[in-house]
């Protein structure tokens, strides 16, 4: 395994980086057509194809390291394999701890447990333990949603494919309290759940999908998840770092990061015991180069059959269609965006509070590369994930395309703080003028009109961003400052200080009516 130091005049390496790939190239050219005697007597030919990985490799790493600095990436680690083999691994930067990021530093991986979780499942069909046409009920009759006839038609393959309707944002997923059947309590939850389409009809990307197929393992299997996982794909993949179990995150996880005002801070790595199917899966970046090899190499890993070539092409099969240029598969995504370049593109991204990862298949070409990086924020997903999907991109030849920022981001925190200064106003001036002794003049009516219109826009501001607008991203309060913490907590205190502004209103509103009404009293005859 090999660790790299960050790179520092970015822009130069990668210019040095394209150079170096055109001479070795041409030299791979050149020493194709010559034959020379090596000390054994044999003859002695150049591999051009390993020279252009060579140069397109180190051309990743220039970028990778100029995205890191973009997005202000405390630690990152990587590696390039084909169907045999680690080509390259490569780590930079530093953990929550301050320690130096190695190969061996592990990372949650996010929402790239899922095509994890699509093999585990695929191995019980492969068994005949799981038909995946077969409603989940059959395996798992506590299953249930609000919408009863919809929960008995979901099928296992709506599940892997995200068609089963049922909606992001439940409330059962990212939940750190430890149960004893945590994957049984969330199931439950899900019976006051309405699905949003019928099963089968519509994709609609949501981890209670794969949450569910891990309750479904553990039914097929009367095992835990977590050891079904251990026993049939961790250990046969040789995946000695993976960390399955809040005790493994405990003891080997260091804390990640998030963004606040746009700059990096350090934050506590959480774990969903009911996790590992859905998002709370982990290793280093050896392991998860293991799992990629597994899938490009048509279910093999070192001449172990792990899946059944069949299989491995079912899961990378474009199902339900996302977008136009992207369908999602059983656990993967496929698209469109490298086939200029001659492959498609096979991939999956992931995150969980503080850490995102990225796992990008080119079949076509048998190289895949993993990206996992220490950082994660809602409003930077797309800069993230772009870092692995471009340099995959330029591991195939390819150039990568510009990456913005989100002026989303720029705007709700600046939004946020004025409302937040424009409450503070609000409270701050009568309770001014109260302290300083002033009572203004005006009519009883007036007051009470005045003070029901502050206690009313106080309370409907509290409701719309505590509430409403939060659910219209299928998330809570509570998630939005897990994923997104200076924009959390500059809401919640939104919603305090809107709550704070009724009070204060209502409260100087009455104060103000009764002297109102002594004044009057005195002045009468």
């Amino acid at each position: 395994m090999v660790t790299y130091d960050p790179i520092p005049e970015l822009a130069i390496v990668r210019t040095q980086a394209r150079a170096l790939s055109a001479v070795m190239l041409a030299l791979g050219v050149v020493l194709t057509t010559a034959i020379g005697a090596t000390p054994t007597g044999r003859v002695a030919h150049a591999d051009p194809a390993r020279a252009a990985l060579d140069a397109a490799i180190a051309e990743v790493e220039a970028y990778m390291n100029e995205r890191m600095e973009a997005t202000k990436t405390p630690g990152m680690a990587y590696a390039v394999v084909t169907p045999e083999a680690i080509v390259r691994m490569g780590a930079w930067g530093e953990d929550g701890d301050g320690q130096p990021i190695s190969t061996d530093t592990p990372f949650l991986w996010g929402s790239v447990a899922k095509p994890v979780t699509a093999t585990a499942v695929m191995m019980l069909v492969e068994g005949g333990e799981i038909d995946l046409d077969e409603p989940v009920r059959t395996y798992l009759p506590e299953f249930s949603l609000a919408d009863d006839d919809a929960a008995e038609r979901v099928t296992v393959r709506d599940l892997l494919q995200q068609t089963s309707g049922i909606p992001e944002g439940t409330g059962t997923t990212d939940r750190f309290d430890h149960r004893d059947d945590s994957y049984g309590h969330a199931i439950a939850d899900l019976g006051d759940v309405a699905p949003r389409s019928a099963p089968g009809e519509e994709f609609e990307y949501a981890s209670e999908n794969y949450l569910v197929l891990g309750a479904v393992v553990e039914a097929v299997t009367d095992r835990p998840f977590a050891e079904y996982l251990r026993t049939h794909v961790v250990r046969p993949l040789q995946m000695s770092g993976a960390i399955t179990t809040s005790d493994d995150a405990a003891e080997r996880l260091a804390d990640g990061h998030s963004y606040a005002f746009g700059q990096p801070v350090r934050v506590p790595a959480h774990y969903d015991p009911a996790g590992q199917s859905y998002g709370y899966l982990g290793g280093n970046v050896e392991d998860l180069a293991h799992f990629a090899m597994v899938h490009l190499n048509d279910g093999v890993y070192r001449s172990v059959q792990v899946l059944e070539p069949e299989s491995v092409e079912t899961m990378r099969t474009g199902a339900a269609r996302v977008s136009d240029t992207i369908d999602y598969g059983l656990g993967w995504r496929v698209d469109t965006r490298n086939d200029d370049l001659g492959t498609s593109t096979v991939w999956h991204s992931g995150a969980v509070h503080g850490f995102q990862a990225t796992l990008v298949l080119l079949p076509e070409l048998e190289l895949g590369i993993v990206v996992l990086q220490n950082i994660y924020g809602f409003f930077q997903d797309w800069p993230l994930v772009a870092t692995g999907l471009h340099a995959a991109r330029i591991l195939a030849g390819g150039e990568p395309a510009p990456i913005s920022a989100d002026p989303a981001y720029a705007f709700t925190l600046s939004g946020l703080v004025a409302v937040l200064a424009v409450i503070i106003g609000a409270i701050g001036r009568p309770v001014y003028q109260v302290l300083r002794g002033r009572n203004p003049a005006g009519a009883r009516r007036g007051l009470v009109i005045a003070t029901a219109c502050w206690t009313m826009g106080g309370l409907a501001l509290a409701y719309l961003v505590g509430v409403a607008l939060p659910d219209s991203f299928g998330a809570s309060l509570r998630l939005i400052r897990l994923w997104a913490p200076d924009v959390g907590w500059l809401a919640t205190g939104v919603v305090v200080g809107a709550l704070a502004l009724v009070v204060t209103h209502l409260t100087i509103g009455m104060l103000r009516y009764r002297w109102m009404s002594t004044d009057r009293t005195e002045s009468a005859p």
